[in-house]
Order: structure tokens, then sequence, then C-alpha cells
């Protein structure tokens, strides 16, 4: 039997319209601009690049440039920069249960197909470098590197993010960054739990597993326990924070 035979579509799932609840919720929040820093996960160019990978291109042409211009802002503002990246070796590859039956099945989660070549080559030395972040997001001077994420969807388990953000002493986040439904919502509900605040960029993530699921995450967390809103809006909110907390803004911004 099929999946959908177990489990029939008895109708259609209309999504509630909440959107007045969270422009009220959005406009309510108050950003302390000393405490809040942007943070970008695996955008890597081999979970992104179509010579590597199947992530729908017309997506990648649309999320980029609206993550660059929320990372050249937080730049520009003098925000902290923090790049979240996976990267696992060769021994830890496949450990998860189902990974291997992904492999034996060859059915992906993905609906996109499986990448044109694998994203952790052989050859390639332990830990992802610099040049692994789609160019366009950088990283720039300054830029802060996490490249330990080895357990794929948790930002914080094997790495020392947490480390960094309270040496740091940021507790807002505005997050950029593939795939809505698993690792940018991973971050954003393990940064809640720790009483953090996190922002997801909504122009600025997308996913590999569907529109339909990057849709999901995007009613899911903002509606549940976060906030979300657009580039153009947090580059706004960011900018009168900044002001509110008596820094002049910089030019260009």
């Amino acid at each position: 039997m099929t999946y959908n035979q177990v489990h029939p579509k008895s109708h259609a799932v209309e999504v509630v319209d909440r959107s007045e609840t969270l422009t009220r919720l959005n406009d309510a929040l108050e950003i302390d601009f000393t405490k809040t820093a942007v943070v970008q996960i695996d955008m890597h160019v081999r979970q992104i690049d179509k010579d590597w990978s199947s992530f729908p291109q017309n997506v990648a042409e649309r999320i980029l440039p609206n993550a660059a211009a929320m990372l050249d802002a937080g730049r520009e503002l003098g925000l902290p920069i923090i790049h979240v990246m996976v990267y696992q070796r060769l021994v830890e590859r496949g450990m998860q249960p189902r990974a291997a039956i992904v492999q034996s099945t060859g059915r992906p989660g993905t609906p996109y197909g499986l990448p044109p070549k694998p994203g952790y080559h052989p050859d390639a030395p332990e830990g992802y470098f610099e040049w692994d972040v789609m160019p366009i997001l950088g990283p720039k001077a300054g830029d802060y590197i996490i490249n330990t994420k080895r357990q794929m969807t948790s930002s914080f388990l094997s790495t020392d993010v947490e480390h960094l953000i309270r040496c740091l002493g940021v507790d807002t986040f505005f997050v950029v960054g593939i795939n809505t439904n698993n690792c940018v919502s991973n971050f954003s509900f393990d940064a809640y739990n720790r009483m953090w605040t996190p922002i997801i960029v909504t122009d600025a993530v997308g996913s590999t597993h569907g529109k339909d699921l990057h849709e999901f995450a995007l009613q899911n967390y903002p509606r549940t326990i976060g906030f979300a809103m657009s580039s153009a809006e947090a580059i706004e909110r960011l900018t009168a924070a900044k002001a509110a907390a008596g820094v002049p803004a910089m030019a260009g911004i």
C-alpha cells in the first residue's frame, strides 16, 4: 500500500489567515540594536549551486539577493554576522538510520531529485572553508564562521555557536538560510528555548524539500512561538533600532 492509501487525504488543508495577528506581533516587537545579530544558515555552494545540488534554482535566484542584502545591511550597521555551516567527516556520513534507508531506496526527502554530485566529496579536507559559502553572501572581514555543524539540522548540538553568541552578548537574531523547514526552523526553536528572539527573514529562506514544507515552516514558527518578516522590513526595523540606540546610521542604509 502507498503512504496515501494508509494516510488518505480526506480534504484539502486550508491555511488559516493569521496575517493580521502576525503584523501586530511584529509591530509590538522591540528590537534592542545592541543585542542583535544576523545569522546565515547552510547556504553552501554544495547545497545550492546547480552544479552540485538539486535545490530549485528559481528559488535560489529569488532568495540569495535578499539574504545578501540582509547580511550587507547588518555589516553596514555594525552588527555581528554569523555563518553556521554543516560539515561531516566521512566517517560521520550516513550514521542516521534514515540516511541509510534513503541511500538504499534512492528516495530522497526532496521532490527535486538527487543532486548532480555528492555534497561531501571524499577528497574534501576535514571542515569546510570560507569558499564554500555562496560567494554573494561572503564571508567578509569580521564575519564569524561556525563550520562544525556535524548533526545536519542542529546549529547548537555539535558546535560552539552558543558560546560565541554569549560572548557577543546578543539575544536577537535575524535568520536567513536553508532549509526553512528544518535547519532554519531548528535554529529558531533552539534559540527560542534559550529565551532568545529569532526572527526568520521570509524572503531570504528556502527549502529543497518542496514549497509546501517551506510555507508550512513560515506559518508554523511565527504563529506559535516566534517572529517573521521580509528583508525590507527587517532592514527598516534595524535601521530604526540603531537610530533609537543613539548610533548614527551609516551611508547607504
